[in-house]
């Protein structure tokens, strides 16, 4: 019996990798499958639909719970230890992976209308899983007890099958290989728990003589019970790989915005110093502009100090406008000629050069605050902006909390340059989320965040490049500040009636001196 257990667990989890593999790879037969379910399921029967929906809530962590709790209370006062530890166990195992394989595939629910609506992640379905596995618990332990299931019981397990997995495919809220894949993770989980630790699970008075007769094989089979783990945990390790990078590369090429430039800058070698110019857009849906970056920074990235230099420059910094062939604010050379016009003024006004460039619009900032999960912020004074207190100390933020408290600058009293303080702060805690293991959990979130608000000329396998060749430098953060005098444009120097930032000379040669360094400018000369 423990080999028909085996046999039964390794088939239902090679075919829990078919159904995970075709969907990764988006099979066309799956997906005509899936949909032949979705074109003839039945239409919207308001009892069915309630009672349904009603049913699926025993197949939901909470009550299953508590049912396998007193099962296993039952089963330790029969003595049952084995048995009791096993049921409660599997439960929590199964519940687990299936938990894991949702959030590393993180496969939408079908986009028709559903009769109840439901959000997160559609593969696999949880209801399923959890209804396989306590159908295929409840007929182990009858046979474990070495009897058999009364008639009603087993009707009322087969009802219990149809209308929760039946009900997810007429409700709408599954594809057909959610259900399959949830019911075949839920019994391939617990058959092979069970012939794992089969002779522990025996009888009491049987148990004495099977592991002594299965002493001489138990290596083997704990061999075997290894590899099978090893099959399962690699098969849905690259499942995630190759769903990653095909993911990644479908949101670069949709970011990828190359600019026109002469003497085209080469991407430097891992072991050479990079430079990103990033730039805020503030083009929010709230607040319609003209597309000018209110956000400048310039982040050095170099592997020889494990450091990246991350340099705000006012965005009212007044210089000469590349290509334009006058003075304005720094801002304006993005609105007026886009990130190539902007990249030409940053690299003649610091007289380093600007290899890439990332533009993020406000939508973007909050989008991706959320997808990390929020960032905690140390505020260092009280202020309130669009309705929200942000008091004193740390505090965690949302999305849309992140925003306001990074673009306040009327109740600062630094002005732009506290602004620009909050807006770096934002930014390096939100790099160092992204780049925990956390992350990986919301990685579609995060990838949706940026493919839709950002633009680079960095591609795809550039990227990839800079991730695994500098990604040590990312977790060590310096953060600069350009400082300027501010002025009033007299109509000769600057417009008249604006405000400007001018940059003292000893400033700019501050910045210039730290960013050659950082650049390795200075020993190439």
């Amino acid at each position: 019996m423990r080999k028909k257990l085996f046999i039964k667990s390794i088939g239902a989890l090679l075919a829990v990798l078919l159904f995970t593999t075709a969907i990764t790879a988006n099979a066309q037969w799956l997906h005509h499958l899936d949909h032949l379910f979705i074109q003839y399921r039945l239409p919207n029967i308001y009892y069915a639909t309630l009672f349904v929906g009603a049913i699926a809530k025993l197949a939901t962590i909470a009550p299953m719970l508590a049912i396998f709790i007193t099962l296993a209370v039952l089963l330790l006062r029969r003595n049952d230890k084995g048995l009791a530890f096993w049921a409660l166990g599997n439960l929590v195992f199964a519940s687990a992976a299936g938990y894991l394989l949702k959030q590393l595939l993180q496969r939408s629910r079908p986009d028709q209308i559903q009769y109840i609506s439901r959000t997160s992640y559609s593969f696999p379905s949880g209801h399923s899983l959890l209804i396989a596995t306590f159908i295929c618990s409840v007929l182990l332990l009858y046979f474990f007890s070495e009897k058999k299931p009364p008639l009603l019981l087993k009707l009322v397990l087969l009802f219990l099958l149809i209308a929760v997995a039946g009900g997810r495919i007429y409700l709408g809220v599954h594809y057909f290989s959610d259900v399959i894949t949830g019911l075949l993770l839920g019994a391939g989980l617990t058959f092979g728990t069970a012939a794992l630790f089969y002779p522990y699970l025996l009888p009491a008075q049987t148990k004495d003589k099977r592991i002594r007769k299965s002493r001489v094989l138990s290596w083997q089979k704990g061999i075997l019970g290894v590899l099978a783990a090893l099959v399962v945990l690699v098969s849905g390790l690259s499942v995630f790989a190759v769903k990653f990078y095909h993911s990644s590369q479908k949101i670069a090429d949709s970011m990828y915005s190359p600019v026109e430039r002469t003497g085209k800058r080469k991407t430097p070698n891992a072991s050479e110093p990079m430079s990103i110019l990033i730039l805020g857009i503030a083009n929010d849906a709230k607040r319609k502009t003209d597309f000018r970056a209110n956000t400048i920074m310039v982040a050095t990235l170099n592997n020889q100090t494990k450091e990246t230099t991350l340099v705000s420059i006012p965005r009212d910094s007044f210089v000469e406008i590349v290509g334009a062939d006058y003075e304005d604010k720094i801002n304006h050379a993005h609105s007026i000629g886009g990130p190539e016009m902007i990249m030409k003024t940053v690299e003649q006004f610091l007289d380093i050069p600007i290899h890439h460039y990332v533009s993020v619009n406000m939508d973007g900032l909050q989008t991706l605050v959320d997808a990390v999960g929020g960032v905690t912020v140390n505020n260092d004074f009280a202020f309130s902006a669009e309705g929200i207190d942000y008091p004193k100390g740390k505090q965690h933020l949302n999305g849309w909390e992140a925003l306001q408290y990074s673009r306040m600058r009327y109740e600062d009293p630094k002005g732009d340059y506290g602004r620009q303080g909050r807006q770096r702060e934002v930014m390096e805690l939100l790099i160092k989320k992204m780049l925990s293991t956390k992350s990986l959990f919301s990685y579609q979130k995060i990838l949706d965040g940026i493919g839709e608000n950002g633009r680079t000329d960095l591609t795809f396998e550039q990227m990839q490049k800079i991730m695994t060749g500098y990604h040590s430098c990312l977790t060590k953060i310096d953060s600069q500040q350009v400082q300027g005098e501010g002025f009033t444009g007299d109509g000769f120097t600057g417009e008249e009636g604006i405000s400007y930032q001018r940059i003292p000379q000893e400033e700019v040669d501050r910045v210039k001196e730290l960013l050659h360094k950082q650049l390795n400018i200075e020993e190439k000369e």
